[in-house]
């Protein structure tokens, strides 16, 4: 093998292993973003021009919140609340916000042993939050993703991909909205209340 093909191969995007997705749904899925690296990887190659591969390295320096691409968020504070449950807060830059819509939810990636896992999570802050949104996560003592979510302390950055999901909300159209939810998930639902409150509903 030249060198050339050799490092063209270290180039070529790896296929996402099983664990890799999250089972949420998303659009783009994992497995769609590597058919996209896989195709753009395909067209340099074939041109034999590296610098059509930057755009995948430009996405992947954005400080946004991006649904092909991870981007890293600092943890800005930790709040325990109960023996397997605590409360992650997330710094945005500059002010922003995630302008998230009811419903949605954003992937997290984590390593834990060499493997790479991905999960879906809802933020539990309003979705118009300036500067920060925040994440409640009931850990599990044989989750995978539990083990990396342990580790996590102020400081640490994380890397989250999004928003994928959420269902259409037009305010007033119907006389009652109903929502049911077990386990840690009510905290999701009590949460999004304040975007319904306003109208004339009321979620309990």
């Amino acid at each position: 093998m030249s060198g050339n093909e050799h490092d063209w191969l270290a180039l070529k995007p790896q296929e996402p292993s099983p664990s890799q997705c999250c089972g949420g749904g998303c659009k783009p899925c994992i497995y769609d973003v590597y058919e996209k690296e896989l195709a753009q990887w395909e067209r340099a190659k074939a041109k034999q021009d590296k610098s059509l591969l930057m755009e995948k390295k430009e996405q992947s320096n954005n400080s946004e919140l991006n649904p092909d691409t991870f981007t890293a968020f600092n943890i800005s504070s930790v709040e325990q609340l109960t023996e397997d449950t605590y409360q992650y807060r997330f710094e945005l830059p500059g002010n922003s916000s995630l302008r998230l819509s009811l419903g949605q939810h954003i992937v997290l990636r984590g390593v834990v042993n060499g493997l790479e896992v991905q999960r879906a999570y809802t933020p539990i802050s309003p979705g118009n939050a300036e500067g920060y949104f925040e994440v409640l996560i009931k850990c599990y003592e044989a989750g995978l993703m539990s083990q990396y979510i342990k580790t996590w302390k102020k400081g640490d950055m994380v890397f989250w991909r999004g928003p994928f999901g959420g269902f259409p909300y037009r305010p007033n159209k119907g006389p009652f909205t109903s929502a049911a939810a077990g386990g840690a998930d009510h905290e999701h639902i009590h949460f999004q209340s304040p975007q319904l409150i306003h109208t004339s509903l009321f979620c309990c």
